[in-house]
């Protein structure tokens, strides 16, 4: 029977300061983009720490699984919402390479999940 994988507290506590920087990085995007593309960053980076959290009480691999499955949605979500500020010029790549980092570690781990859950 193989082993699910749990988020150790430093994922966690490395998604909380995430957050932090998301939350910093979109107070310095334009007025005319506070009402969209900030909060869109803000929701899906607050999906991210609310899945990882679940990871926790997950009690079986079908719930780790979905938690994953959602992640890996959000991620890609939030993947394309840095291009398009990149492409629109409010960021450069440098100003998202810390987040960008710490969002593929946790997707290795979410991926780790899921083929967990497909072995016997």
């Amino acid at each position: 029977m193989s082993e699910t994988i749990r988020p150790d507290i430093s994922l966690y506590q490395q998604t909380i300061l995430v957050a932090k920087e998301v939350y910093e990085l979109t107070c310095k995007l334009p007025i005319q983009q506070q009402f969209v593309l900030t909060s869109q960053l803000r929701r899906s980076i607050i999906n991210v720490c609310n899945r990882l959290s679940a990871f926790t009480d997950s009690n079986s691999k079908s719930t780790l699984k979905r938690n994953s499955e959602f992640f890996i949605k959000v991620y890609a979500e939030i993947k394309t919402q840095m291009k398009i500020s990149i492409t629109l010029g409010h960021f450069t790549s440098a100003d998202l390479i810390t987040l960008e980092n710490a969002l593929d570690q946790i997707l290795i781990f979410c991926e780790s999940n899921i083929q967990s859950s497909y072995r016997n």
